[in-house]
């Protein structure tokens, strides 16, 4: 089996002088990140870990999280990166989850660690780690893990719960080297890392770059403030490829912020995870007519994408989602998981050699979501609970979605579990979680309550007690305090008639 952590290693005995990773004014090389992860392994297994043992990264996007992330790999651990923005309660549901684990941290975050730690049961973290570059950087002898997992990451649950996805070597080395083979990625590259470690759509930036011997450019958090600061970086970082999410793309576009700067090392523009309206894809063309553009479709179920779409052209629909790469496959299904003629919305169903071998420790989960497809041929596929149908020219177009699952910002929300968050609160009567249309083009979490009597509660405590137990991308943005909410002819909370108010609410 190929490891991610070996390819690294032999790119940095090709080239171990050539810079791997810039994050601001530090940069280091193939050679020194290589060392750096030594240290890390050989620490890791100084302190007995076992090979697919799980060690969680309390660290954020950094030189040090990928020197991180890459010794974990080197001791055959699987690694399991955590939102440093969360709040310790969020991160004790996943932690306690992977339990036991190891965890990594560093001085900065010694209080959220030290909260974590009391928010989990005793012996759930077996050892906290601070590495330092003391250690010896010799190879480390470690046994390989026999599962071939290589990430844990968590999703949304619609049980409240976060769920991990078993992310393998074979299905990101898969995907790497397509995409890099298609882009015809080469070692003058400099690849941006926009999005954060615990989002799988970083792993192709790192390990696009880590495996052609392109440079890493790391999107510093002060760059992302505003879309303005975000184009100085490209153009001043002469990144060559950009990878985002819509949202992101359509705040440059909507503000006209490449009327002010050109960018003309960008070769390439992608993005994934939501919906791309097509006036602010036109934008992008018109802005930099030299540049490729690209979307790719997936879930972190089946390991960063599944599908792409080249944009050569303003469009004058809303895009496809795509033809499968090469290894994967899409069918569209009904309800009985029978396969339906080109032309006819169902079920996207998405097979090859990404798909997770689950979620980590629930059958239960997995039973539900994994299929074989046809039943009994051994070929499993992972129901996608997006709605899509593919024509006559075997191009995949999205038509919705069949739960209450949405994109924020290119991370996977699922509105019941923030539902369940707003019940928990004691004072919250009744809630109910929708989406409506944003003035960046993108979604908006939207929530509206009713206060249980004699209680007071105000939207800013609200807020406030959701923030010290969600994300920030999962905090309603938008709130409507009501007497009662209003309910449907089947006496249920009319979730189309919120959803209304809020949208004459913005207009």
């Amino acid at each position: 089996m190929t490891r991610l952590e070996a390819l690294v290693a032999g790119q940095a005995a090709r080239t171990p002088d050539a810079i791997a990773v810039v994050d601001e004014d530090r940069r280091v090389t193939y050679g020194e990140l290589d060392l750096a992860a030594n240290r890390t392994a050989n620490a890791l297994l100084a302190g007995g870990l076992r090979p697919d043992d799980r060690v969680c990264l309390l660290v954020p996007k950094s030189i040090e999280m990928l020197v991180y992330l890459l010794g974990v790999l080197k001791a055959g651990g699987v690694c399991v990166p955590l939102d440093t923005a969360s709040p310790a309660a969020r991160l004790g549901t996943i932690v306690t989850q992977v339990r036991p684990c190891v965890l990594i941290s560093d001085g900065k975050r010694a209080e959220l660690a030290a909260q974590l730690t009391d928010a989990v049961p005793a012996g759930t973290i077996t050892r906290l780690l601070v590495p330092d570059d003391s250690g010896p950087a010799v190879p480390p002898k470690a046994e390989a893990g026999a599962s071939g997992v290589a990430y844990l990451l968590f999703t949304s649950g619609s049980t409240g719960e976060p769920k991990g996805v078993q992310l393998t070597h074979e299905g990101i080395v898969h995907y790497v080297r397509w995409a890099n083979g298609h882009f015809g990625i080469t070692a003058d590259e400099r690849i941006s890392c926009h999005l954060q470690m615990h989002f799988d759509g970083s792993l192709w930036d790192v390990y696009a770059a880590l495996l052609s011997g392109a440079q890493l450019h790391l999107v510093p958090k002060s760059a992302s403030l505003t879309p303005g600061l975000l184009v100085e970086f490209l153009k001043d970082a002469r990144i060559t490829q950009f990878l985002s999410v819509p949202s992101v793309l359509s705040a440059i576009a909507r503000r006209d912020v490449l009327g002010e700067y050109e960018l003309p090392d960008l070769r390439r523009v992608l993005w994934g995870g939501e919906v791309f309206p097509p006036e602010d894809v036109s934008y992008w063309l018109r802005k930099v007519p030299h540049a490729a553009f690209l979307g790719v479709y997936g879930t972190t179920e089946t390991t960063i994408a599944s599908t792409y779409h080249t944009v050569s052209k303003p469009p004058a629909e809303p895009l496809p989602v795509g033809v499968p790469i090469p290894g994967e496959w899409v069918s569209i299904v009904d309800e009985e998981l029978r396969v339906l003629p080109a032309g006819e919305v169902g079920e996207v169903v998405i097979g090859g050699v990404g798909v997770t071998p689950g979620y980590w420790r629930s059958p239960e989960r997995t039973a539900r979501a994994f299929v074989e497809l046809p039943p009994g041929s051994g070929q499993r596929a992972y129901r996608t609970g997006d709605l899509g149908r593919i024509g006559p020219d075997g191009v995949l177009r999205f038509q919705g979605r069949a739960d209450r699952q949405v994109k924020i910002s290119g991370y996977r929300v699922e509105l019941d579990d923030l539902m369940a968050a707003l019940h928990s609160v004691p004072e919250v009567a009744a809630g109910a979680v929708v989406t409506a249309p944003g003035r960046g083009g993108g979604p908006e979490i939207c929530a509206a309550y009713t206060v249980t009597g004699g209680a007071h509660l105000t939207t800013a405590e609200l807020r406030a007690t959701l923030a010290r137990r969600l994300p920030p991308y999962m905090v309603p943005t938008r709130w409507l305090v009501l007497d009662q909410l209003p309910v449907n002819s089947n006496g249920k909370t009319d979730l189309m008639a919120i959803r209304r108010q809020f949208a004459a609410e913005e207009g």
